[in-house]
């Protein structure tokens, strides 16, 4: 079934949303933190543990500011030390045993102080998938001499190293994860080049990450020599400079891995017998550990393979972190505008923001780039939206800061409740921004000019169906008198007494209050003075109103059988615009026959057995900023029983009731004439009228008319 969604015209056409604009602020090292204070007696920091998938141990702050607590969770993966603690301030220890699967794990910690309590939410991630291989050269040419050189591993599982070749011996036979052995060669005792292989392979059952080979060519007793020293250098998370020693008898260079850009070769890196290299090492801008390879190679101009030696360089990382936020959690309840937070970022390093969700938030700034020494504090200010009629649901999102240099993160989570309350039901109409709901009558109001000359009952009442229509014919002047002509007060009376049937085009305001409801009004002349520039809404010149007030219409005539609030009234002219206004929302049809609009309530959805296709109407803007809804010629032809099964999905129909032309006469008679435009009255006073029309059955607009000009009344009643 088709579901028609108002939204997105109600944000972009009609400008109905009140959103602050986020301002740009960056505030200097030394801002003071804004945040409110809080009602909450027990708290626990951090208020969230994300760890890898290997697990591990992190320490939590409990503050219990009223009295003892407790810790609980039920995941046997999850270890609380202690699980109970006094009043203040206590230090405990959650240790994580890694995951085993590959799926992610979650868990809670539920801390409790009275009636009190906090959850402390852990994610683990999933076991990674298998890998398995090295790093270094696989291919290696030894000095007859022999030597020690290093293999580099990467890996996530247990691995193990095996030689085939008794003279080129591994330092270890099993390993984890990332991690390096060496090969130990001995010297040459023959005149022939051998070969060793080296082969490295997953440890276990189980896996499928292959295996990974090193090819040791060791010299013959003919060959030139080269060594190194040191050859392996563990340099600290600050970097430095260091010097390796060469011992050669021929000419050799230098040169490294390719991701080793933490590293730079310093002086010349070539040299001819003994000799030396220099290079330093930057400082660690992350936690993680570095390593690679720096590969010394003999160089060579005859077709003899050329000696090769290495020297592992390794830089520990970063053990300190420089980047926090506060808060790291914003809950915004619902409320009618969007509300502003400060985050507050201390870094030393630039950073940048991502961020997720911003359907229901933006943020200012989202970056922040400075130079120097020192922490630096940014105020970043978080706009969140609120929910409306149209899109109630709860919100979520989070914003990610992440150090451009030191791959450090941050995590600041956002949540938004929904709109307090669902639409009424599915048969309601919003009519203004502020989200007011009404229902329609069952049909047109009608009025029998006899019956209130008599004092009889049933004076009014609505039409028995949506698409009844009486139109113009009562115009005709054989149905009037003329009683009375006051020219100086410009207002001609017409009684209508002696026509005894049903009429349902009114001049303006003839609701039966002050005036019967067959006066006219002429020439622009406002039914009341008092609502001249106003609007009638609300008082007994509107139809309703004053109906209502007499008891002269049923309470629970509305078009959907519901009741709403009993009083009858007739929607403002901003009441018709905005419904109006909404994309596809409307349809032009013939019902039974009987040409006019169909408007859809809020949330309809299409009956899935109609017989016809539905074709609905598309907004266009215009250049002077009025709205046009562009029609299909009443291609939409509805019979009775799809349009019972329409009814009783929300729909509500405008028939095409024509427009009646009132004026006055040679010797003070009136003409009567009917228009194919058709319009129906607003309770807002603008110069005196106000009116829908129908134009070339393709165009749909608020206007005006003259108020002594008939026109129809569909009334309403708000929404309980």
């Amino acid at each position: 079934m088709k579901k028609i969604n108002f939204n997105r015209a109600l944000v972009a056409k009609k400008k109905l949303l009140f959103f602050l604009l986020p301002a740009l602020m960056l505030f200097a090292a030394g801002c003071k933190d804004k945040n409110e204070p809080s009602s909450k007696t027990l708290s626990v920091n951090p208020e969230l543990i994300t760890c890898p998938n290997a697990g591990g141990d992190y320490t939590v702050t409990v503050t219990s500011l009223e009295g003892a607590w407790s810790a609980t969770t039920h995941e046997s993966w999850i270890r609380v030390t202690p699980t109970a603690g006094e009043k203040g301030t206590t230090e405990i220890r959650i240790k994580i045993s890694p995951n085993k699967e590959s799926a992610e794990s979650k868990g809670i910690i539920t801390f409790t102080s009275g009636e009190e309590t906090v959850q402390l939410p852990v994610t683990r991630a999933a076991k990674a998938a298998p890998y398995l291989y090295i790093v270094s050269d696989q291919a290696l040419n030894t000095p007859k001499e022999g030597g020690s050189y290093t293999i580099q591993v990467e890996s996530n599982i247990k691995w193990s190293a095996s030689s085939n070749a008794g003279w080129a011996k591994v330092s270890k036979g099993v390993s984890v994860n990332n991690d390096h052995f060496t090969v130990t060669v001995s010297p040459a005792t023959t005149p022939e080049e051998t070969t060793a292989r080296i082969i490295v392979s997953p440890y276990g059952e189980g896996y499928d990450a292959g295996s990974d080979t090193v090819i040791i060519t060791r010299g013959s007793t003919e060959a030139t020599s080269l060594s190194v020293d040191p050859t392996e250098i563990n340099a600290p998370e600050n970097g430095g400079s260091f010097t390796v020693n060469v011992s050669s008898n021929a000419k050799w260079r230098v040169w490294k891995t390719w991701d080793m850009d933490w590293l730079t070769l310093s002086g010349s890196q070539e040299g001819d017998g003994n000799g030396s290299f220099s290079f330093s090492i930057e400082e660690a801008t992350s936690m993680d550990d570095v390593s690679g390879i720096l590969t010394i190679e003999e160089d060579r101009s005859d077709n003899y393979k050329p000696v090769v030696t290495q020297v592992a360089v390794s830089r520990a990382g970063k053990t300190v972190t420089f980047l926090s936020v506060n808060p790291t959690n914003i809950n915004v309840p619902y409320r009618k505008f969007s509300t502003t937070y400060d985050i507050i970022i201390k870094s030393k390093y630039p950073w940048k923001a991502t961020l997720e969700g911003t359907e229901i938030f933006s943020a200012n700034p989202t970056e922040c780039i400075f130079e120097g020494e020192g922490t630096t504090i940014t105020r970043m200010e978080v706009v969140v939206r609120p929910a409306t009629l149209f899109n109630p649901s709860e919100g979520k999102g989070k914003i990610i800061i992440r150090t451009t240099k030191g791959n450090e993160e941050a995590t600041i989570y956002i949540h938004r409740d929904g709109y307090p309350y669902p639409p009424h039901d599915k048969f309601s109409f919003t009519v203004s921004s502020d989200g007011k709901q009404v229902y329609f009558s069952k049909g047109n109001l009608q009025y029998n000019p006899l019956n209130t000359h008599n004092n009889a009952p049933n004076q009014w009442r609505f039409a028995e169906h949506q698409y009844d229509v009486i139109g113009a014919e009562y115009l005709d002047s054989r149905y009037f008198e003329l009683s009375e002509y006051v020219y100086d007060s410009l207002k001609y009376l017409i009684t209508m007494w002696k026509y005894n049937d049903w009429v349902d085009l009114f001049c303006y305001a003839t609701s039966g209050y002050s005036h019967y409801p067959y006066d006219p009004i002429v020439f622009g002349q406002a039914y009341d003075d008092d609502y001249n520039l106003g609007d009638i809404a609300g008082t007994y010149d509107d139809w309703g109103v004053w109906l209502s007030y007499k008891n002269l219409l049923p309470s629970n005539a509305t078009s959907c059988g519901r009741t709403g609030t009993g009083q009858w009234r007739t929607l403002t002219h901003n009441e018709w615009h905005y419904m109006i206004h909404r994309d596809s929302c409307l349809l032009f049809a013939t019902v039974n026959n009987k040409p006019g609009i169909i408007l859809l309530p809020d949330l309809f959805e299409e009956p899935g057995n109609l017989s016809v296709s539905l074709k609905y109407c598309m907004g266009q803007e215009l250049a002077n900023g009025s709205q046009v809804l562009i029609g299909t010629s009443f291609e939409n032809v509805i019979g009775l029983a799809d349009w019972n099964k329409m009814e009783a999905a929300g729909a509500v129909f405008l028939p095409n009731a024509g427009t009646g032309t009132l004026g006055p006469g040679l010797g003070g008679g009136y003409s009567f004439t009917t228009s194919q435009e058709f319009t129906y009255w607003a309770s807002t006073l603008w110069n005196s009228y106000f009116t829908l029309l129908l134009i070339d059955e393709s165009m749909l607009y608020t206007g005006h008319r003259a108020p002594y000009m008939p026109c129809a009344v569909r009334l309403v009643q708000d929404v309980n």
